[in-house]
């Protein structure tokens, strides 16, 4: 999946302020989100902004593989941010939530230009602490930190989102699908439980049309014609989502028995 769509994905999640999350990398509170686009000849949109609880504006991006253009991009943003936010402290920070260690630069150094932003790696928050906010934002993203015991996380995860309304809980379970995607360790551990537990989490068409699984697949199919486009698609709701036949059926319009033949052939 590029970095553009995982980007899309990311900023989802971070619709509202997740607290625990903003405190945890700046030492304050958030207070307000704030514009993120900076229209230029070439748009720029950034990751997330938000005002802190001492007014200074602190701009967050997420990225998944390192980047050597990064400090170029970061000064970019750094200097919309100083247009648009006169007379604000602004604080800037890379957080990186891809595997291994973000080998990337966090700074210019060239004659006349001397610029620097924070560099860290989210495996080094504490998953515990996202886990004993109130707030459910702070909950799914602890799914990208160190998480040490990841069955108790989706059992207390879970017991969290079985007392939301359906419509409300099938939207943050998108969301974990989305973060899971950065773990697929963790998402094979989630899909034992729900097998194993028999847990009650609906997963509707639309978060499954949704998911990046479910898309990469359709994507690689239709490359290849509509028939490999379906069973790429199947294999992958069967497979990633556990999904039972007549779901897969209903969600793409095939036939039953067409699902069936396509599942047993891929598992052999």
């Amino acid at each position: 999946m590029s970095q553009q769509k995982m980007d899309v994905l990311l900023r989802d999640i971070l619709q509202k302020i997740p607290e625990r999350f903003v405190y945890l990398l700046t030492g304050k509170k958030g207070t307000k989100i704030l514009d993120n686009t900076f229209p230029t000849i070439k748009e720029r949109k950034a990751d997330f902004v938000v005002e802190l609880e001492d007014s200074s504006i602190f701009h967050l991006e997420l990225q998944t593989h390192p980047d050597k253009n990064m400090p170029l991009r970061m000064l970019e943003y750094r200097i919309l941010l100083m247009q648009k936010y006169q007379d604000r402290e602004i604080r800037q920070m890379v957080l990186y939530v891809g595997d291994g260690a973000p080998r990337m630069k966090n700074s210019i150094n060239e004659k006349n230009l001397s610029f620097s932003y924070e560099l860290r790696d989210i495996k080094e928050l504490s998953c515990k602490e996202l886990m004993e906010s109130s707030q459910l934002e702070d909950k799914i993203l602890a799914v990208l930190c160190n998480v040490e015991e990841p069955e108790l996380y989706f059992n207390e995860l879970m017991k969290e989102l079985l007392k939301l309304p359906e419509k409300e809980r099938a939207d943050y379970i998108r969301k974990l699908l989305t973060a899971l995607q950065y773990r697929p360790k963790l998402k094979m551990v989630l899909k034992r439980l729900l097998e194993e537990r028999k847990m009650p989490l609906t997963i509707t068409e639309e978060m499954i049309k949704q998911d990046p699984f479910f898309q990469e697949g359709l994507e690689r199919g239709i490359k290849k014609g509509k028939l490999e486009a379906q069973r790429e698609a199947i294999l992958n709701l069967y497979k990633e989502l556990n999904l039972p036949v007549e779901k897969i059926a209903k969600v793409l319009k095939v036939p039953e028995e067409f699902v069936k033949e396509v599942i047993e052939k891929g598992n052999r």
